[in-house]
Order: C-alpha cells, then sequence, then structure tokens
C-alpha cells in the first residue's frame, strides 16, 4: 500500500526531505558562484570546453592490452598452446607512419615491461613458467566508440620475437597491419615534464576504477576478457604526488601527462613512476621514432586541439575535419569537428596576432583581469547572484510555513464550525420541543375554589417522548439504550437528552484537530467542494450509492451454520513487479459434538505501507501476530457472550499494533499497515478494523452496505461536511490516513457487531478494490456472481484491474448458508495465509 502515507511521521520526514533538498540546492548554487567568472569571460567566445584539455588529447593514444600467457608442454601434440594466464594494463600510442622501402605502417605502443616479459609471466606470479603467446590491443572509446569490442591489432608468438623493446622497466611493442589507419599519439614532454593528471581507462568519464589485473585460475580465463573490454573509457585524475595514487587506483602503464596532455611519465606494475627522461632514452633507440615518418593525423589532431582550446573554433574545424579524412576510422576527431563548428556558429571570437604564441599554461588571472573581465565586475555580479539566491530560498521557506501554518488554521476552524453546527441543531431542537410543551393549557388552581371534577376541563395529551436514533445506521433506539439492537454500536446520550451519540469510538471528526498530523493543502478548505449535513445523516462517506437501510434480524440455531469463503489477491497493474504489501488470512474451525458444533472464522486483511518490501513485512508482522494471539484462545473458547468476543477480538488488533510498533523502535523503520478483521461465531460476526481497508455486508434484498469506517482524511472531511461523499476517489489527499498499526503504541480500534441471517455476504478488501470499484458495481458483481465466493472474488479483482489497477488489492467473500449436513468430526480448515506465516500451536 505504498499509496498511503501515513501522516504524522511521514509529513515530518517530507518537511526534512524539504529542507534538505533545498540545503542542497544552496549550496550547489554557492559553489557554482567560483566558476561564475571564468564563465563571463568566456561566454563571448563560444560553447564551453567539454573536458579539460589535457584528457582530450590523450585520451585517444592511450590503449588497453590484454596479454595472454601459456604452457606447451601442457597443450597435445600438434596443437596451438593452451592460455593458462592472462593479464591487463595500458599502454600509450607513441609513434605512428609509413617506413621502410616499401612504405608500410608501423605503430609503436610504449607500456610496462612487466606486462610483454618473454621469459616469464611476471603479472601472473603463479604460473613462472608460462610463456607469452599472444597481445590483443584495444583502442579507446574516445578515438572510436563503435570499435572497443575488437582489438584493433592482435600480435601471435611468431611476431612477437622482433616486436618489443625494453629497457628502464619499459617495453616499446610495434604492430602494423594494412587496414589499420595512421593513428594519433602523444608526444614527449620536453618543455613542460611534470606530471600533472593520470589517464585511465575505466568503466565511465565520472569514475576512476581499474579492472582486475591478472586471472590466474584456468577455468576462468575464458571470462577475463569481456570484463577488461568495460574498462575503455578515457578519465582524468588530478596528481601532484605519488602519494596521490591509492593501490586500488595504480595499474601498470598507465600514462601520466602534463597540463596540455603530453607524455611526461608511466607507472609500473608496483607503483612506480618512469620519468620522461627514461621514456626518452627507449624512444631514441628506435630509428623510426628518433626520427618520425609524416603523419597528417597526428599533426591535424594536436592542432585542432591547440586551436579549441584557445576559443579558435573556425581553425580547430579545419584540422579536425583534415584528421577524418585521413583516418575516417577516427570517430573522435569527427566529433570535435562537430562541435567547433557549432561553437564557431554561436562565438564571436576575439582574433589573436597569428605570431603571438599563446602558451597553453596561461594563467587565467591578468593585469587584474579574467580573460579580458575586470576581477572587480566579476565579484559585483557574484555578489548580486548571491544575493538573489538567499532571497528566493527566504520566499520558498516564507511561503511554506505560512501555507503550513493557513492549514493548520483552516482544520482547526473547520473541526470548531462543525462542533458549533451541531451544538446549533440540537438547541434548535430542544427550543422547538419546548415551545410545544408551552403551548400546552395549564390548570391554575385558585384559593377557595372547589375541587375539580371528571369532565370540568378538558385536558391535552403529555407531550410525546421524542423518538432517539442511532447515529450510525438510523434505526429507532429506545430511550437509555447503551448499544443499538440494529447495528449493534455502543451509544450513550447526548448532552441535551434528545439525541444519542457514539459512545466508543467517537468519530473522525470529533477528534481533536490538535492530535492530528499536519497535512499537506492542495488549496483553502473554502474551496473545497462542501455539502449540507444534517441530524441522522450517513457517516463516513457513505452517499445514496454505497449505503443500504438497516436490516432486521432473523436468527437460526448455529449448528447448521457453514461458511463458503473464497480469497484472492493480485499486485495490480501498476505495480505488478513490485512485492505485494497486502497480506490475508481466513480460516475455519469446527468445535463440540455433532449436537451442537461451534463455528468459528477468522479473516484479516491486512494492507502494509513502507515502500519495497518493508509494507509486505508490516501486513505479514501484523497477521503473524493476531492469529498467534487469536486462533489459540478460539480453540478454547467456552463463554460465547458477545461483549467478549468482540473485545477479544479488539485486543488481538491491538497486539498486532505493538507488534509493528516495536520493531520500528528496534530497527529505525517507518513501516505500517491497515487492518480490518472478521470473526464469526455461529450466528454472529465481529468486526474490527483500522485505516482504510474495509469490511462490507451483502444482504439480499437489501444490498451492500459498508460495516467499517475509513480512518482517513477524506472520511473526515466528508463528515465534517467539507466535501461531498464522491469526492473520495478523486481528493488528492485520498490515499492519507491518521490512523494504522504501527505508528504509535496503542492505537484506537473500532469494533462492530452482526446478526447474521442466511445468505449473508461479508467482503473484506484493501483499499485497492474500493478506491479502483464504486460501491455500486461492488455490490452489482456480488448479486450478479455465482454463489461459488472463488467467482465472486475473481470477478472482483477483475473489476479492479478494469478500473485501473494503480495498487495492490485484495479481496476475501464469506458466504453464510445453512447447512443441514452435520460434520462428522471437529476439524480445522485453512483456506489461506502468506507463505511465511506460521501456525500457532493449537
Amino acid at each position: 500500500m505504498s499509496t498511503h502515507s501515513s501522516l504524522s511521521q511521514r509529513q515530518m520526514r517530507a518537511g526534512q526531505y524539504t529542507g534538505r533538498a533545498l540545503s542542497g540546492f544552496l549550496i550547489a548554487l554557492l559553489s557554482s558562484l567560483f566558476f561564475i567568472s571564468p564563465a563571463l569571460a568566456s561566454s563571448h567566445q563560444g560553447s564551453p570546453t567539454p573536458q579539460p584539455q589535457d584528457l582530450t588529447r590523450a585520451g585517444v593514444s592511450v590503449v588497453r592490452l590484454l596479454i595472454s600467457y601459456s604452457q606447451p608442454n601442457q597443450s597435445k601434440q600438434g596443437s596451438a598452446p593452451a592460455t593458462t594466464a592472462q593479464c591487463t594494463g595500458l599502454g600509450v600510442l607513441v609513434g605512428s607512419g609509413l617506413t621502410g622501402k616499401n612504405n608500410q605502417q608501423v605503430n609503436w605502443v610504449l607500456t610496462n615491461a612487466s606486462l610483454l616479459d618473454t621469459g616469464k609471466a611476471q603479472c601472473v606470479p603463479a604460473h613462472p613458467a608460462a610463456t607469452l603467446s599472444s597481445i590483443e590491443i584495444y583502442m579507446s572509446s574516445a578515438y572510436n566508440s563503435q570499435q572497443p569490442v575488437s582489438p584493433i591489432a592482435t600480435i601471435d608468438e611468431a611476431a612477437l620475437k622482433d616486436a618489443i623493446h625494453t629497457q628502464n622497466n619499459l617495453a616499446l611493442l610495434s604492430f602494423g597491419g594494412t587496414s589499420i589507419k595512421l593513428l594519433p599519439f602523444l608526444d614527449l614532454a620536453v618543455a613542460d615534464p611534470t606530471p600533472q593528471a593520470a589517464i585511465y581507462l575505466s568503466k565511465d568519464i565520472n569514475t576512476v576504477a581499474v579492472p582486475l589485473s591478472s586471472i590466474s585460475d584456468t577455468k576462468q580465463v575464458s571470462n577475463f576478457k569481456p570484463q577488461i573490454q568495460q574498462y575503455l573509457t578515457p578519465t582524468r585524475k588530478a596528481i601532484a604526488t605519488q602519494q596521490d595514487f591509492t593501490s586500488a587506483e595504480k595499474e601498470a602503464g598507465m600514462p601520466l601527462v602534463n597540463s596540455t596532455g603530453e607524455l611526461a611519465a608511466m607507472t609500473t606494475a608496483d607503483g612506480k613512476q618512469v620519468n620522461s627522461t627514461d621514456i626518452n632514452k627507449l624512444l631514441q633507440t628506435v630509428d623510426a621514432i628518433k626520427n618520425p615518418p609524416s603523419n597528417i593525423v597526428h599533426d591535424n589532431w594536436n592542432n585542432g586541439i591547440t586551436a579549441y582550446y584557445r576559443s579558435q573554433y573556425a581553425d580547430a574545424e579545419q584540422s579536425f575535419n583534415a584528421a577524418a579524412t585521413v583516418n575516417n576510422q577516427f570517430e573522435g576527431a569527427q566529433k570535435f569537428a562537430q562541435t567547433a563548428h557549432a561553437a564557431a556558429l554561436s562565438a564571436t571570437p576575439t582574433p589573436r596576432p597569428t605570431n603571438t604564441p599563446v602558451s597553453s599554461g596561461t594563467s587565467l588571472f591578468q593585469d587584474g583581469k579574467i580573460e579580458g573581465v575586470p576581477i572587480w565586475l566579476a565579484s559585483v555580479v557574484g555578489l548580486i547572484l548571491l544575493i538573489a539566491i538567499i532571497i528566493i530560498v527566504s520566499l520558498i521557506f516564507g511561503r511554506s510555513r505560512a501555507r503550513k501554518k493557513r492549514l493548520e488554521d483552516e482544520f482547526a476552524q473547520a473541526n470548531r464550525d462543525a462542533t458549533l453546527a451541531a451544538q446549533r441543531m440540537m438547541m434548535e431542537e430542544g427550543q422547538q420541543q419546548q415551545a410545544t410543551w408551552a403551548q400546552q393549557p395549564t390548570m391554575q388552581m385558585q384559593p377557595g375554589a372547589p375541587p375539580m371534577r371528571a369532565g370540568d376541563v378538558k385536558t391535552s395529551p403529555l407531550p410525546p417522548v421524542p423518538e432517539l436514533r442511532c447515529p450510525n445506521c438510523g434505526e429507532p433506539v429506545a430511550k437509555g439504550a447503551t448499544r443499538c439492537p440494529h447495528c449493534q454500536t455502543w451509544l450513550s446520550p447526548s448532552e441535551s437528552g434528545i439525541h444519542m451519540r457514539l459512545r466508543t469510538p467517537a468519530p473522525p471528526v470529533a477528534r481533536s484537530m490538535a492530535d492530528q498530523p499536519t497535512l499537506v493543502s492542495s488549496g483553502p478548505l473554502a474551496e473545497q467542494p462542501t455539502i449540507e449535513m444534517t441530524p441522522g445523516g450517513r457517516l463516513n462517506g457513505q452517499g445514496e450509492n454505497d449505503a443500504t437501510e438497516p436490516y432486521g434480524l432473523q436468527r437460526w440455531h448455529g449448528h447448521n451454520v457453514a461458511f463458503a469463503v473464497g480469497t484472492r489477491s493480485d499486485p495490480g497493474i501498476k505495480r505488478r513487479y513490485k512485492p505485494n504489501e497486502d497480506s490475508l488470512f481466513a480460516a475455519q474451525s469446527i468445535r463440540g459434538d455433532n449436537a451442537s458444533p461451534l463455528h468459528i472464522g477468522l479473516f484479516v486483511v491486512a494492507d502494509g505501507m513502507g515502500g519495497h518490501a518493508n509494507g509486505q513485512d508490516a501486513s505479514r508482522k501484523a497477521i503473524q501476530t493476531i492469529i498467534d494471539f487469536l486462533l489459540p484462545k478460539l480453540m478454547k473458547l467456552s463463554d460465547l457472550q458477545d461483549d467478549l468476543l468482540e473485545r477479544l477480538l479488539g485486543e488481538g488488533v491491538q497486539q498486532a499494533n505493538q507488534a509493528v510498533h516495536s520493531n520500528n523502535m528496534e530497527k529505525g523503520a517507518d513501516m505500517g499497515t491497515t487492518m480490518t478483521a472478521c470473526l464469526i461465531v455461529n450466528t454472529t460476526a465481529y468486526v474490527a478494523n483500522v485505516g482504510d481497508s474495509r469490511t462490507y455486508l451483502y444482504r439480499e434484498g437489501k444490498g451492500l452496505r459498508k460495516v467499517t469506517n475509513d480512518h482517513s482524511v477524506v472520511a473526515s472531511l466528508v463528515e465534517a461536511g467539507i466535501i461531498k461523499p464522491d469526492d473520495i476517489y478523486t481528493h488528492p489527499k485520498r490515499n492519507q490516513i491518521y490512523r494504522s498499526l504501527g505508528e504509535k503504541p496503542v492505537v484506537e480500534v473500532d469494533t462492530f457487531t452482526v446478526h447474521l441471517v442466511p445468505g449473508d455476504k461479508f467482503l473484506l478488501c484493501s483499499d485497492g478494490l474500493w478506491d479502483m470499484v464504486r460501491d455500486p458495481k461492488i455490490e452489482e458483481v456480488i448479486r450478479t456472481t455465482t454463489p461459488n465466493p472463488n467467482q465472486t472474488a475473481d470477478a472482483l479483482i477483475q473489476a479492479a484491474l478494469d478500473g485501473g489497477g494503480e495498487d495492490n488489492v485484495s479481496v476475501i467473500v464469506v458466504s453464510v448458508q445453512e447447512n443441514d449436513q452435520q460434520e462428522q468430526v471437529p476439524s480445522f480448515q485453512l483456506i489461506d495465509k502468506p507463505d511465511t506465516i506460521q501456525l500457532p500451536q493449537l
């Protein structure tokens, strides 16, 4: 019943969440002020940069390596070596071009030497005898987001012999191929060799994460490749010292770059760094890198990045397009060409002298300005925005407090108006009655007058005794009665003595509004539709469409009673794949001998709330508690007095409330549940409810009536005359209840007694039924379906689904029949229960 809200706790939590959200919003806006000035300074130059320059430049050249090791002596004769271990690490492209007499393309990857040891598997100590068998090279998603599932190159054992050069704990790996285009590679940081950031290949742009470095279980080798293929998205972490890395963030072969994205250092398997000087020593041993061939993809990519981060978008677009034309697989260049084109259209760039180089490390603050905007002006703008933010937040909180105060005043006034109206009606009726008595002739005795004789004076009859009616069912009630003989509601005389009123429980509108939780109003109560309430009017939202006249009584002997029961529960359409927070229980028993059997039925519907599985836990805990309390006592029952049985059922519901409340206190939870329960003993039914799960009674020829009262906000508004009965189905507060199990240590439980006649049908249901299906339709389904209660339950569930199925829906249909057949032995029949419920020892 996650659509319900228990107001006293949930309204308070909603206020806390609102405050936290607004506080977070304020903090975020204040934090953004640190970036306001740079944004203002660069707004005239076009769109903001998508990511730091070092990540953009280097991200397309970082690669992931998958290295396989094998033990040939374990393979079958003539077969390829079986892979026994695999490692992964990073590398970076440091060269790409056409070399040799045949202009064959060769590409170079720099990585950590421990990954490419041809002698033994250093990266997998568990297999020291294994030898290098193959290397797969995967480009990053920044180079091509469609390609990462396939390696750009795979180098087998035969080609590896002449492909690897090692020095200073580094390895230089060469590879080629006719299908490989010229690739973008990183230049070595010479002018600025200080590492500023580490470049990772992670799962996403916002997370620094590294995969498992190796797998040594032969059975798990096949699963290693799909795992490392998820780590191909370039991301960065700014660094100042080596201590900025945690052990979980270090990966062999990870490049460290300077502020513009040039290669400044590389990490090793043990987390150490190899600086640019040692890297350069290795690179100088390879002629193709020492004297690099022409690579227009590399040149145009670097030129485009430099121009883009100087806001020279037209030049950047031209360079990116030139790189993409030569290498149509270079998706990163294509995307940046589009971004630069869009920025050029929306920008009015300030031209820079072509002969004045701009250092990539130039500070944002120069000559008392921020990129041309005076610092004082940026500060004034920031201060104005800060003041505006404070004013907006103050207005939001002020309106919230004012709305809350207005709602409290409106409900208090509605309560006072309802009370005064009831008192005024009683006074008017009392005055009218007194006026009638005052019009009667009076007899005055004169001193010395002769005694009066019969017939001397015409007398009028005594004023009639005012007729008293039950405020619950409207039927006549004898003066001095403490209980209605028709609906069994407890009564007491009003202060004027000319009305009867409910003794216990009091109608919801009579509860002190100071005890009611604060509600969030959708508008002033004066704007709500109203109806005129009259003395003796129906309570709790019962209009002409969903209430019937009280029934006459027809007693019959308990020994020939029989119960036919049908139960159904459905999560509903909108909650089909969430836990069903409704729970129900149905069981019956026959006790005693064949001459005077005792027929007992216990039926319970609980509708939990609390979100996810909490609502289900609450409803099931409540049902487990009530059956643990009631069933053993019912099996030993000897006293069949109405008061005792009604009180026993009420105590069972109270026990369920205490169990849910104690669980909330122990676990710091906030779950609850409604409950409606029906205990039938022979020809009398005892009903109890808390919340807005309902029990109905259908009687042939009389129709359907609601036995229970809803403990909901809309029911109180109907009883106070603030809204009309039909508005309960559409009112914005229709899912708010003010009484439920688990909210407080003690809860008020409404109890009722109904004397049965043959053919009566009880319907217990959660609000998922009556909120989707109006009472006239419920009555039609019960009246027109077959006597089989299972088919009636099916039809009711289907009607709720046809009506929208917005909530969990549960029903129990109990048909009370005369039965001439005698049971042979005492029995206990479990009809339905949740799978986690355990029956007590009986």
